[in-house]
């Protein structure tokens, strides 16, 4: 018979009260089965019951330990031999780790060494052998007490089958105690666990992929600090907001301008620009206002700013001594106006200038006709843009970095434009009232009062001769004014054929003059002239008109040109215009452009406008490829050409100059004069290729230069509202300012060449569906449907750009402005341009610009999508003109 214990599956959950009794209880009791020959166990009438267990959780595998404790406890107490007993030995035991969640304590024997955590260390299950040490005497501890003490007094009389099952029993029980010390004996009931000395093969390869999770988690790690904001969003909650300065302000400007009351599908212009045309005159600036400001404002804060002059560059020590005589208002105002009628004496005059000491109006008229060219040639850059023949700089027809001089029509419009307007907004005058009214209110409201103020003359006593300047003045700008358009006629002679061409002229005469001491030019060199049949008319109108009117308008134009260098207390004065003065020249513009370098990138921005240009011709592919190829060899230059962030190019003009700083007069004439003079000098030379003949860096106009082909985007433009990539605003707001400034520009281009009558005739009624009673009787719109057309385009071709950014980007929702977080994106770029286009040109109700905003969305299927414009609405797009 097999007598080998027998292995009984331990529960898992051990309890305090299953522990030393429980183990000795075991330890002194046979097992079980698997013996056949036992008969069953009846309980004895006197025999104790077992102790109630201990109130603990229900387990499964406890109620079996539980069972199996109890068996054997009555098995030994129903035995009728009494089992010689030893005082039982300490078993030491390592702790095991309880596998089970149900698992409250650990099995001990040892009472003395409290509850201790379960070690982690890796340990397999064997059946825990068991040395029983020499039994020694011990004083009984606490949990001792409940070990089980068999009475000897028992006697039970049993048959003698029980009696020998006992006695065989008996001997195997007391064979197994009294067995020597080294013999081991099997625990049955509990597995026990040992420690490992050495790791599994698992265990290693568990390891090895740990360690490879956490290197491949810190690699994830960098690349996400690398690629994104990284640290600035931890600890902040992740929102689709932006809360960048930028977009603040986009917001606040939002805000501040769109009226919710106001249906869009019904006005559009009135919802977006109502709340801006709420505010005081002052205030309704555009965005080309907005921009003038923001550039004067960087600039004053450069040329006033407190730094150690040892530590400037020579430009900026310049520019910021001039401000400072600028201010100086008590000094100007002490030299004003001899400062300026002093200098003017040392040039031909006229005899509106009291005391004009060279004009002498029979050798003017007769013994030397060529005499008002010599005059027009000597006053060059101090009559400015004013001269009856203006030269400049131009490029070469068949090599574009090549200058080549130009000579092209005055512009008269900063003097004439202002009172044409007046003239045209009170009169209202036919076309054969116009010239002689525009004359007349020319004198009255202009030349009256600056005879008064700079010449220090009566009008009363000089009113013939303003009105012979008045009548020269308007035929002048009338004639020059049908060259002033995007591209005007340009035609390419040598000076040897223009002097055959126009031999009425004395040129070579206005050339010596002035232009022969700066550039060496010859007969064969190529000349560029800007609307030839202007000096066609020119020499017409110079045989109508006296020598006294023209050395007077030569007068006139000069210290009109030149007044704002001197101190007037009736002209408006301020930081601001000498702010605009010193940043004309190229020293001071020199600050402005080292310190917008530090954080501009220009050549990202660059790929921005060749995208636009690319997603413009992407739209109007329909167009026949002749039309399309100014479109398509458009270039940009953007920002500032590099050579003005040489310190020494830019000082090598006036290095030779000895100023007296504190006379702001003097010194701004001479700085200006060196400045041009060294310009005109570099004819026959070669352009940078970011750089090009007309590139006023501080001045906010986009311009078309058609003679190199290209659009000129200068610094002072590109200046918030406008926005470019890169800047912290989402890419609506720089499709909203930039993209589409820059398309509206291109499409001026696109635009001047092709018939545009049908468009015309599409707008024509949904225009003036947009005007007040009064101007929709308008005869002619034609102008204003022109800009229109322009605009509109540029509008279609700014949101199929951004779309198309939108599907390549895979990005349909970008972040919101704050305060408008219901706004898609697509509605996000339609507000944010319409408000940028708030204008005071549309404050009356009805007007003009009011009516070009709606057409340009009405026109827009995209509009009628987003903003959910029912067919009823005003601005419902029900045809398409482009």
């Amino acid at each position: 018979m097999d007598r080998s214990p027998r292995r009984i599956a331990s529960p898992v959950n051990r309890t305090p009260s299953f522990e030393v009794s429980s183990t000795i209880a075991i330890l002194n009791s046979p097992p079980n089965s698997p013996h056949h020959d036992l008969p069953p166990m009846e309980s004895l009438p006197n025999s104790p019951e077992p102790p109630p267990p201990p109130p603990h959780s229900f387990s499964p595998r406890r109620k079996v330990h539980e069972s199996i404790v109890r068996e054997v406890r009555e098995y030994h107490l129903h035995s009728t031999t009494r089992i010689p007993f030893s005082p039982p030995p300490t078993i030491q035991i390592h702790p095991a780790p309880i596998a089970g969640p149900e698992s409250t304590s650990s099995f001990r024997t040892n009472p003395e060494e409290g509850d201790r955590d379960d070690e982690e260390d890796n340990v397999e299950e064997t059946g825990q052998e068991i040395e029983l040490p020499p039994t020694e005497e011990r004083a009984a501890e606490p949990e001792t007490s409940q070990q089980i003490h068999v009475e000897s007094d028992v006697e039970i009389v049993e048959d003698d089958h029980q009696k020998t099952a006992e006695g065989g029993l008996e001997n195997r029980l007391t064979h197994q105690l009294e067995a020597p010390a080294d013999r081991r004996i099997i625990f049955p009931i509990t597995p026990f666990y040992r420690r490992k000395g050495t790791c599994s093969k698992c265990s290693i390869w568990l390891g090895a992929l740990c360690a490879l999770f956490f290197l491949l988690s810190i690699a994830l790690f960098l690349v996400w600090v690398i690629t994104t904001d990284g640290f600035r969003t931890i600890g902040t909650k992740a929102t689709n907001v932006c809360n960048s300065r930028q977009c603040i302000d986009v917001a606040f400007r939002l805000s501040s301008s769109i009226d919710d009351e106001i249906e869009p599908c019904e006005n559009f212009y009135r919802h977006s620009c109502q709340r801006y045309h709420s505010q005081t005159a002052d205030k309704q600036l555009n965005f080309l206002s907005q921009l003038k400001d923001e550039s004067l404002r960087t600039m004053q804060s450069l040329f006033s700013s407190e730094e150690d002059p040892r530590s400037l560059q020579k430009t900026a020590r310049l520019s910021k001594s001039l401000y400072s005589a600028c201010m100086n208002a008590v000094l100007r105002s002490s030299n004003a106006p001899t400062d300026l009628l002093t200098f003017i004496r040392n040039f031909p005059c006229g005899p509106l200038l009291r005391d004009c000491p060279n004009f002498h109006a029979d050798s003017y008229r007769y013994r030397n006709p060529s005499i008002w060219e010599r005059h027009s040639g000597i006053l060059d850059w101090y009559a400015g843009n004013y001269n009856l023949i203006v030269y400049d700089r131009d490029v070469h027809p068949q090599d574009r970095s090549k200058i080549i001089l130009q000579i092209k029509p005055p512009d008269l419009s900063p003097i004439v434009g202002p009172i044409e307007r007046d003239l045209i907004a009170l009169a209202k005058p036919s076309p054969t009232e116009f010239e002689p009214l525009l004359q007349l209110s020319l004198r009255q409201n202009l030349l009256s009062s600056f005879s008064r103020d700079n010449l220090l003359r009566d009008p009363r006593d000089v009113q013939s001769q303003l009105d012979e300047v008045a009548r020269l003045m308007v035929d002048l700008y009338i004639s020059a004014r049908q060259s002033a358009s995007l591209t005007p006629n340009t035609t390419y002679l040598t000076i040897g054929e223009m002097f055959e061409a126009l031999p009425q002229l004395y040129l070579r005469e206005f050339f010596d003059a002035q232009l022969s001491n700066i550039y060496k030019w010859t007969e064969s060199d190529m000349l560029s002239i800007q609307d030839y049949d202007y000096f066609a008319r020119l020499s017409d109108i110079m045989a109508q008109t006296s020598r006294q009117a023209v050395a007077n308008y030569l007068l006139t134009v000069t210290i009109w040109n030149l007044k704002q260098y001197s101190y007037s207390p009736r002209d408006q004065f301020g930081w601001r215009e000498c702010v605009d003065q010193i940043s004309s020249l190229e020293i001071g513009s020199k600050m402005y452009v080292d310190k917008a370098s530090q954080s501009m990138n220009l050549p990202k921005t660059l790929e921005f406008l060749q995208n636009l240009k690319i997603d413009f011709l992407s739209v109007h592919r329909s167009t026949p490829l002749q039309y399309l190829s100014n479109i398509n060899r458009l270039g940009f230059y953007v920002g500032f050409p590099r050579r003005l962030q040489n310190e020494e190019l830019v000082w090598r003009p006036v290095s030779q100059l000895s100023l007296n700083e504190t006379d702001y007069f003097d010194s701004m004439i001479r700085v200006g004069k060196a400045e041009r003079d060294y310009a005109l000098s570099q004819i026959g030379t070669y352009l940078d290729s970011d750089d090009t003949t007309n590139f006023p860096i501080t001045q906010p106009t986009m311009l078309y230069n058609s003679h190199v082909g290209a659009i000129v985007i200068p610094l002072a433009f590109i200046e918030p509202p406008i926005y470019l990539p890169g800047d912290e605003i989402p890419m609506y707001g720089i499709y909203s300012s930039l993209g589409i400034t820059a398309l509206q520009m291109i499409s001026k281009v696109f635009w001047q060449g092709l018939d545009k009558s049908s468009q015309l005739e599409c707008l024509d009624n949904l225009f003036r569906g947009f005007l007040d009673a009064n101007r929709q009787r308008s005869p002619s719109i034609e102008p204003e449907l022109l800009a229109t057309i322009e605009l509109a385009d540029a509008f279609k071709s700014t949101l199929y750009s951004y779309a198309k950014w939108q599907n390549e980007h895979h990005i349909h929702h970008e972040k919101t402005l704050p305060a408008f977080d219901s706004t898609d994106s697509m509605r996000s770029l339609m507000l944010t341009f319409s408000t940028m286009f708030c204008s005071g040109e549309g404050s009356e109700p009805g007007s003009d610009y009011e009516a070009m905003i709606n057409t340009v969305a009405a026109n827009s299927r995209m509009f009628s999508i987003h903003f959910n414009c029912n067919n009823s609405s005003r601005l419902y797009n029900r045809r398409t003109c482009l």
